[in-house]
């Protein structure tokens, strides 16, 4: 083979390689060449792995359409998500405490401190068990370390008055300055807690909960900052024809970006807070299709490369062209009844961000489909 016939061979596989988009090749992919009597032989080995051909391929841990890569409590049951690796799960060798695991010790056997369930077992019950002495303590102390203290700071709403969530209690509010920033202190007990964060604006609207979830440190402060409480959001006229202008306001942060993104964020509009949070965006529906969309807005802070995001508001319907009334959140497959169609959808897609489901199965809108909403779906159960 001459030498220009042997790099126009490469060249082709290179062209290959390029414009079929699904194929993976791995950086182990072997392109070499050897004189034999003056000529050349060109030998190419390409090794692809197509995720979601239900092949396990090089390159993958497993390969199983329909799964969605949720927490399982075991290692038979972990889930492949959707790029062919496996999702967390009890027995993977690490601590996740949002899950509610105390230990993993990268299997799923009692008796070796770490349980099955990836709950720590008692001292004395691993390894065998008591090595012996009768009555004697088995170790730890039954002695109460006390509580430690979690300080707290986040913006929103200038001065709106924050209302705070403790492991699902209420534990005190706080009001927020004239720049809408607020800080607050209270004591917990060691372990993993969550806590949420909720306000009402000018009018009364009630943001959205802010959920997040952490470990506290018997003895230190623990210190949880960037607490930000997702902006307020409500309709003038959730029923519009084609072509109207639907207005939607809302309070946040003092002059910051707001993000209002309709549907699938097929459609984003941008508009900023004045300095009293207050923030207002007339939309004009031309190009959008007659349907149901939803509603919710974000604020950003910051510039360029250097900004972050709040979450997400609370969800509002729209009718565009069509009648038909708002949908509570829980009622997951839009029946009018919140019960056990509803409960399974919410258990499909639990572990996880929810999906594509519409209304969203993350009915709380924190990002994980977990216990909260489970909560909300039974707060609203109709039967």
């Amino acid at each position: 083979m001459s030498k220009s016939v042997y790099h126009f061979v490469h060249k082709l596989i290179a062209l290959f390689v390029c414009c079929v988009g699904f194929l993976f090749v791995p950086p182990f992919s072997e392109v070499s060449a050897q004189v034999i009597s003056g000529g050349y032989i060109a030998t190419t080995t390409l090794t692809t792995s197509i995720c979601g051909n239900e092949l396990v391929d090089v390159g993958e841990d497993c390969d199983a359409l329909g799964e969605t890569g949720g927490y399982s409590t075991t290692i038979v049951g972990r889930q492949c998500d959707v790029d062919c690796f496996f999702g967390p799960y009890c027995g993977d060798g690490i601590l996740q405490t949002t899950f509610s695991e105390e230990c993993d010790d990268g299997n799923n056997a009692d008796g070796d401190f770490c349980g099955s369930d990836c709950t720590i077992e008692p001292a004395g019950s691993g390894g065998g068990g008591s090595s012996g002495g009768g009555s004697q303590s088995s170790g730890g102390s039954s002695e109460d370390l006390g509580d430690t203290q979690i300080s707290i700071n986040g913006q929103t709403i200038p001065r709106a008055t924050v209302n705070i969530i403790l492991d699902a209690e209420s534990v005190g509010s706080v009001r927020a300055d004239g720049a809408g920033r607020f800080e607050f202190a209270t004591d917990a007990s060691p372990g993993t807690v969550s806590m949420g964060f909720w306000t009402e604006d000018d009018n009364n609207v009630r943001s959205i909960t802010y959920n997040t979830t952490f470990d506290v440190t018997q003895g230190a402060i623990t210190n949880v900052t960037g607490v930000l409480i997702p902006p307020t959001i409500a309709v003038v006229d959730a029923t519009v024809n084609p072509g109207d202008t639907v207005t939607f306001v809302g309070q946040a942060v003092p002059n910051t970006a707001i993000e209002l993104h309709i549907g699938d964020s097929q459609r984003i509009e941008k508009t900023t807070t004045d300095s009293g949070g207050y923030w207002n965006l007339a939309v004009d529906t031309s190009g959008l299709p007659a349907a149901q969309y939803t509603a919710r807005a974000r604020f950003i802070l910051g510039s360029g490369s250097l900004i972050t995001e709040s979450t997400f508001s609370s969800s509002l319907q729209i009718f565009l062209g069509v009648d038909g009334q708002s949908t509570l959140p829980s009622d997951l497959n839009r029946d009018g009844s919140i019960n056990l169609i509803d409960f399974s959808i919410l258990i499909f897609w639990w572990g996880t961000a929810g999906g594509n489901s519409d209304p969203p199965a993350d009915i709380n809108g924190n990002g994980n489909v977990g216990i909260e909403d489970f909560s909300i779906l039974l707060f609203n159960w109709t039967g």
